[in-house]
């Protein structure tokens, strides 16, 4: 938490500076959200779990599972753009392909372990 106030800070004293003269806000901008996921994550966590653990051995296994499947999926998505692209079906930017690999890593993620947490709670 205290590195999440320190990125707060951060990001407003860069920014009444003027390190970045053509857009003084540029460091809030990328500081300030950084900063806000470091303070909010540990409270949600605590309201949520309070002083009990938030993992074991089971959620550790649904999430090392979920993140095997999305790390599979994302490579075949990548070979799949790689053959479109060679191929001449589809031409994409570096930009593109980025961000369609970083999306669908992901929300693969999530949608695995979502799945395999559903899975677990049916059994």
């Amino acid at each position: 938490m205290v590195a999440g106030v320190l990125f707060l800070l951060a990001g407003i004293v860069l920014a009444f500076l003027e390190v970045w003269p053509k857009e003084h806000l540029t460091p809030v901008c990328y500081l300030a959200p950084v900063g806000l996921g470091l303070i909010i994550i540990p409270v949600v966590r605590h309201l949520r779990y309070g002083d009990e653990p938030h993992k074991d051995e089971r959620t550790n296994n649904i999430r090392t599972s979920g993140f095997v499947y999305s790390w599979h999926l994302t490579v075949g998505v990548m070979v799949a753009l790689f053959v479109v692209d060679d191929a001449g079906v589809l031409t994409m930017t570096v930009q593109n392909t980025l961000a369609m690999v970083i999306l669908v890593a992901t929300f693969s993620v999530l949608i695995f372990q979502w799945y395999l947490f559903r899975k677990e709670a049916m059994v």
